[in-house]
């Protein structure tokens, strides 16, 4: 009895944590938060497809900067490929691969069929038997501004419905795939910008329909002090208005005000290690717009342990993930073990 309701509420906790969606913004760049364990469960479980081009090469330069920086050893190692092993994260980092770098080149519908032309490449991937263990999809974009919203996340729920949990196609009953809804980076117009009108569109569909949003965007309006700057005309370098046109920078700002933090050391460098070595369009004064990649390399790390079943919100920091047990009542889910049912398993 005891192990058929063990199966029964194992089963319940996995679907519960591959069924919610979540966002991963400015509030999630604390590496510190994330228990070791989901990031070893990352490690483990994930087989990523990341297609962008030089905005989107922003995360990979971040992951490269906490992949070298000494304090971490090996905690943090991804490796550029889908099929790895659980000795480092699992993503094929794919910029500019043709036909369709990224989103905003992908943003045509050549076939009429109402889907952008990316999510139909998309498909034919997750459809060939050799991308079999892929299980997470992720697109950035470029300038967001001027293109077709609606048709991203008709396209998105698109794929969705067929190769996510319980999707139509074939693969989605055994190999499921999940896909992060993504920003663009800030276009230096302010509130309701061609970039910010667009992005809040992409978030409140999230918001509606429960999706995993990675918030690119919102990554740059905040700095790690939560000072806002979106209505300060924010650039994607991260320079904003404080008495004049674009006139300072935050990045600068914050690295003035915290020396030797570890974000600091990680953007500048420290020792033999020689910090965040390239950011595009984020050089800033003295390359400190550089934190600009680091905070999102963070913030992507924080994307990976949720992907993996981490959810904060429940506090299942004391799950062993291999097992499913718990020591505190929670789990890798939504779902919080009653006093009756932790009985029940003992």
């Amino acid at each position: 009895m005891k192990t058929i309701l063990a199966s029964l509420l194992l089963l319940l906790i996995a679907w519960s944590a591959h069924g919610a969606g979540f966002v991963v913004d400015h509030t999630n760049t604390d590496l510190s938060q994330i228990p070791d364990e989901w990031i070893t469960k990352a490690k483990s479980d994930l087989h990523i497809i990341y297609k962008h081009t030089s905005h989107g090469s922003q995360i990979i330069s971040g992951m490269d900067g906490l992949k070298a920086f000494p304090d971490f050893g090996g905690t943090y190692a991804w490796s550029d490929t889908y099929a790895g092993d659980a000795a480092s994260l699992s993503l094929d980092d794919r910029p500019f691969d043709s036909p369709y770098p990224d989103l905003s080149q992908g943003d045509i519908d050549a076939d009429g069929n109402g889907i952008d032309d990316w999510a139909d490449w998309t498909k034919d991937l997750l459809e060939n038997p050799d991308f079999i263990n892929v299980n997470v999809i992720l697109w950035s974009w470029c300038d967001i501004a001027g293109h077709d919203i609606a048709r991203y996340l008709e396209s998105m729920e698109w794929l969705i419905s067929q190769f996510g949990e319980g999707g139509t196609a074939a693969r989605a009953a055994a190999h499921p795939v999940q896909f992060v809804f993504i920003t663009g980076h800030a276009n230096g117009g302010g509130e309701n910008d061609s970039s910010d009108a667009q992005n809040r569109i992409i978030r409140e569909h999230c918001r509606t329909h429960n999706r995993i949003l990675f918030d690119f965007a919102d990554m740059e309006n905040y700095d790690p002090d939560n000072n806002y700057f979106l209505d300060k005309r924010v650039t994607d370098a991260l320079y904003y208005d404080k008495y004049g046109d674009h006139d300072a920078n935050w990045a600068s700002e914050y690295l003035a005000r915290h020396p030797g933090s570890e974000l600091y050391r990680i953007t500048k460098g420290d020792g033999s290690y020689g910090g965040i070595g390239y950011c595009a369009h984020s050089d800033g004064p003295d390359n400190d717009a550089h934190l600009n990649c680091t905070l999102k390399g963070r913030a992507a790390w924080h994307l990976f342990a949720r992907l993996a079943g981490w959810n904060p919100d429940t506090d299942n920091s004391d799950v062993y993930p291999d097992t499913g047990e718990t020591s505190t009542g929670t789990t890798g889910g939504h779902v919080v073990l009653s006093p009756v049912t932790s009985l029940l398993l003992k």
